[in-house]
């Protein structure tokens, strides 16, 4: 009977631990009521960008060098912002010639904080 008990706890926690593992946890936000305004305000962002042609030799690093951006973000902030703007690079290099758009910083649309 232990035996059968203890296989029984086995698997349950090892079902718990493979649906936390593929899923997730419940995100801490679910516990937390979101201000409905301010999240109709992020998603309503939009990235200012600057479109540029490339040249041979032109990487995402060296174009994020040469053109800076106006407010301080991360590179993997860019860097998303950047597929964002140009899905069709998503799984392919920089073509010499082909025109793009670097993302240079965030801009509300609407005036949210007013």
């Amino acid at each position: 009977m232990r035996a059968l008990i203890l296989t029984a706890i086995i698997i349950v926690i090892a079902f718990v631990v493979k649906i936390d593992l593929t899923e997730g946890t419940l995100p801490l936000a679910a516990f937390y009521p979101k201000d409905t305004a301010n999240a109709l305000c992020e998603d309503q962002r939009e990235p200012n960008y600057l479109s540029v042609q490339t040249i041979q030799g032109d990487t995402i690093h060296s174009l994020f060098a040469l053109h800076p951006a106006k407010v301080p973000m991360t590179f993997p902030e860019r860097l998303q912002l950047f597929y964002e703007l140009n899905p069709h690079l998503q799984l392919q290099a920089l073509i010499p010639g082909e025109n793009i758009k670097l993302p240079l910083s965030f801009a509300f649309e609407n005036n949210c904080g007013k």
